[in-house]
């Protein structure tokens, strides 16, 4: 029982290295700022928003039963094609365990190659030096 449970922790943290550091790099070709806030488990969601010219604000939309779902399928699909990927990737989802892996197997390519570039041109908030504004508009 131990080791069934030890082994399981190992592959979750590994798992979150691995996503988290594929998320920097990503991040970083796209320009994003605060990128290394993709190591900090809820708000590696904030540059994600802003890499697919959304606005943070959008994640509230998360907290709506099954719209949650929707938001996270066209953000996703978004992703994918601000990196020159087609959406239709997203269809490895349906296909228990192994969609997954073929999914986590993409985003480290993504990472990874030099051919993937950003397509999107400048993202939402262009990087610098980390700094972050937050203006509110009330019409």
């Amino acid at each position: 029982m131990f080791v069934m449970v030890a082994v399981f922790v190992f592959y979750m943290i590994a798992s979150y290295l691995i996503h988290s550091a594929t998320c920097f790099v990503l991040y970083g070709k796209a320009g994003t700022a605060l990128r290394w806030f993709a190591w900090i488990p809820v708000l590696g969601a904030i540059p994600y928003m802003w890499t697919i010219r959304k606005s943070a604000w959008n994640l509230l939309f998360l907290l709506i039963p099954i719209a949650n779902v929707v938001f996270a399928i066209i953000w996703y699909v978004k992703f994918l094609n601000a990196f020159g990927k087609s959406g239709h990737w997203l269809w490895f989802m349906l296909l228990p365990y192994v969609g997954e892996i073929i999914l986590f197997i993409l985003w480290i390519y993504m990472a990874a190659s030099d051919q993937v570039k950003y397509v999107l041109g400048e993202p939402r908030h262009k990087g610098g030096k980390g700094n972050i504004s937050i203006s509110i508009t009330i019409n």
